[in-house]
Parts: structure tokens; sequence; C-alpha cells
């Protein structure tokens, strides 16, 4: 990976080129015999969601209290229009990003002697990357030990909110303009503010440090950038998105908050990605045995683990979109990943029998 001359920089930050795009990631050290815990943002936004900026308080972004349970932390910021990236890049698709992602974190987890099993979190659109990234890091070597959703649905175009599909218009370097969410991003950020009893970051700071026009081919709509237009390509937009190769997807748990106002998500994340969980969960428990080879107990027990797994490897947290925000929710995120790896960590051992 090459790193590029430096825009404006946050402490920590390194804006490099990787997959032929630029990057921009934050890597802070931990102990090294735990999983890198990796984080992928959602639409229009930086990574900095996840760490934050010198504006705010560092414990009420996620990057402290990953830190805090000694798992060293990475967040990754794919090319938006914000004033970091020199240039704009509406060319930039999901498979650029499942390449640029285990790009980084290869580069990462060698400069550092880490651990090459990693947990990855994709927040909001972010989930669209899982079966990209899957995909990538197998040649390198990385082994993804689970892919924590939060607050969001695989590529499959027409999971997502409803509002998140509709006017989406071309800004003119060719990016998708989606200012007409930013309100609702505004409200959920203030709303977590409320929860956590003091405001986490004003919102001009907010949409000058974090937010800025995104690559339309990630939002996972069926829409790609070509020859300078937005086209309906829904089939390259699943080709990109690696959507269906089941083989080489990891394995998905979710996190989702519990308010009305992030209701779609709430109600629909769980389930939404049920024909890709059942399908790895069967392929981690088989690996290369056939179904023949179970004996009759383990088949009903796979039966029961197929069924269960729903509420098994999902959990919910109190607030909105944004449940992640402020002191109280960045922890309990944490919390909740933690608990949910030593869920599937047990839930596989009946691979070993």
């Amino acid at each position: 990976m090459k790193k590029i001359q430096p825009g404006i920089l946050q402490e920590g930050e390194v804006l490099g080129s990787a997959a032929g795009f630029p990057v921009l990631y934050r890597y802070i050290a931990a102990e090294k015999s735990k999983p890198l815990m990796v984080f992928i943002p959602g639409n229009s936004h930086l990574a900095r969601i996840f760490y934050g900026c010198p504006e705010a308080r560092e414990e009420d972004f996620i990057s402290y209290w990953v830190h805090r349970s000694g798992h060293p932390f990475l967040a990754v910021s794919f090319p938006i229009a914000n004033k970091v990236f020199d240039g704009f890049y509406p060319s930039f698709t999901i498979a650029d990003w499942g390449k640029q992602v285990a790009e980084v974190i290869d580069e990462v987890v060698s400069r550092n002697n880490l651990q090459r099993e990693v947990i990855v979190c994709g927040w909001s659109m972010g989930c669209k990357i899982a079966g990209a990234l899957g995909k990538e890091v197998i040649g390198k070597k990385i082994s993804i030990a689970m892919f924590v959703a939060m607050s969001g649905d695989p590529a499959v175009p027409g999971f997502m909110p409803k509002a998140n599909s509709e006017n989406i218009t071309m800004t003119p370097e060719g990016l998708a303009n989606r200012e007409c969410l930013y309100p609702w991003f505004f409200q959920a950020l203030e709303d977590q503010g409320k929860y956590n009893g003091h405001p986490i970051l004003k919102k001009e700071v907010y949409r000058e440090r974090m937010l800025g026009a995104t690559p339309v081919g990630l939002i996972g709509t069926g829409l790609m950038y070509k020859k300078n237009r937005f086209i309906d390509d829904i089939q390259g937009s699943i080709q990109s998105a690696n959507t269906f190769g089941y083989e080489d997807y990891p394995f998905p748990v979710v996190i989702h908050g519990d308010s009305l106002c992030d209701a779609e998500n709430v109600l629909l994340n769980t389930a939404d990605w049920a024909f890709i969980r059942s399908r790895v969960l069967i392929r981690e428990v088989l690996r290369d045995k056939s179904f023949k080879e179970l004996s009759l107990t383990r088949w009903e027990e796979l039966k029961r683990l197929v069924k269960t797994s729903e509420n098994y490897l999902s959990e919910s947290l109190p607030g909105g979109h944004f449940f992640f925000l402020g002191k109280t929710g960045a922890r309990s995120t944490i919390d909740k990943i933690l608990l949910l790896s030593k869920r599937m960590r047990n839930l596989l051992e009946l691979r070993s029998v």
C-alpha cells in the first residue's frame, strides 16, 4: 500500500493509496494476542465516526472502548467528497472497496505482527462490503472470525430503508448527493446525545469532519456510475458485491438499535441476513464433511442451530441508527461484539465433534 501526501489529517491518521484509490485509516495498537477489530463506515461517512475528532470526547467513540478491551483497532475510510481527500472517485465500487480494505488489513496486520484472524464490523452501508471483502482476504491469508452487521443489510438491491434508496442525485463530480439524509443523521446524533446526557458533536463539526458525497455503486440500489452518469445495473451491482458468493462470506452476526426512528433496520436486519447466515453456519459446521457423515444426534443439533441462530447471533441496544455513539452506547457495543464472538465460538464447537 502506497502512502500519499497528507491532506487535513487528525492525530494517528494515515492517508494512502490501496487498490488504486485513496484511503484514509487509523490504527490504534493494543494487545497483539487479541484479534484486530476493523470498522467500516456507512453512507456518506468517514471512519472518524468510530474514533471521533479533537472537538469531541474520546470516550464517546468506539475506538476508546476497543482499546480498553485490549483489542487493536483499525477504522478504514473509503474516498468521499470530503476535504481530507484530494479529488473525487465516482467509479469506486464495492469490489474496489473489498480490495482496498483487504489491502489495508493485510498491511496493518503484517507491519504490526498481529494475529491474522480479525473481527470486521460494518455499520449501515458498510455492511455491504461483507461478500467482497470475504472474497479478497482469502488470497491474503487473512481470516475474518466474524462480520458484525451494525444496523445494516447485505448487498441485495431492495434490502435497505426506503429513504436510503430514494432521491439519489448526482453531484457535478459524479458522486451520489445524500444531503437529503443529513437531517436524519443530525437528529440521530442529537438523540444519542440526549441518551448519553451530553451533546456528542456539534452539527457543523460533524458535517465538516465526517460527511461527504458517496460513490453511488456502494449504496446498493443497483445504480452504478458509467459514462459520466448513473445507470441501472443490478447484475453489475450484485457481481461487484459478490452478493451470492456464499463460500466467501465471513460469519455474519447482527447488532441494531431499538428506536422507532430506525424501524426498518430494527425489524428487518436480523432476518435479512438469514439466507447468508444459515449457509455460512452449515458451511462452517460441515467443513469437508458431507451431511451423510453426521451422526443422527449431530444432525438434530445442526437443525436446531439453524433454526435458533437468528436470536442467538443478534443483539440490540438502546438507541437509533447511531446506537454506538456516546459513552454508554460505545461501551455497550463493544460488550455486545465480545458476547457475540463468544457465542459464535461456542456454536462452532460442533464442527470439531
